[in-house]
């Protein structure tokens, strides 16, 4: 890690690979249990990865309406961003939002280093992870630290898949409009 937080944190981000996704998006009506493997060279130890395992919940997307646009944190931004907000509030009624949540479970967290090539270690936990058969599980590349980041970036990544989805089946149920 450098000294440089913000520098560590965009670095982290953008050299996350997705080796492997759930098969499954995340659940419209329920809560989500993604179980990931992030695996992560150690860069001062040539030989060296890191295998992260743990669980990933993707909240159930809720709906925010302008009526909800109340509970929206404006903290750090100007009047102008309140005021708009307000304006949302009365003039779009249309206007629907999902907002998704998420919380990293540490319950069946655990970490492991082994010594062989990152590339041999990714094809052997792939290979555990389709014979497994885990429709909601995820197998990544990262960086060791700040590794958490990579994690993330799943969520994102799953979010960013799914909504489409779920927009759908929550209009097929008549709970969005």
């Amino acid at each position: 890690m450098s000294l440089d937080v913000n520098f560590d944190r965009w670095y982290a981000a953008t050299h996350v690979k997705i080796i492997v996704s759930p098969t499954h998006e995340l659940e419209t009506f329920g809560s989500t249990l993604v179980n990931y493997h992030l695996i992560s060279p150690l860069e001062d130890f040539p030989g060296k990865v890191r295998i992260r395992e743990g669980r990933l919940e993707a909240h159930q997307p809720r709906i925010i309406t302008p009526r909800g646009f109340a509970e929206i944190n404006t903290e750090g931004f100007g009047e102008e961003a309140r005021q708009y907000i307000e304006w949302l509030k009365e003039n779009e009624d249309n206007l629907r939002i999902l907002q998704y949540g998420y919380h990293l479970k540490s319950d069946n967290f655990s970490e492991q280093i082994v010594t062989d090539s990152l590339a041999v270690v990714t094809d052997r936990v792939k290979a555990e992870v389709a014979a497994a058969g885990d429709k909601f599980a995820a197998v990544l590349q990262g960086v060791d630290e700040p590794w958490d980041i990579a994690i993330v970036e799943l969520w994102r990544h799953e979010v960013g898949r799914s909504a489409k989805k779920n927009i759908r089946e929550l209009n097929e149920r008549g709970k969005l409009f």
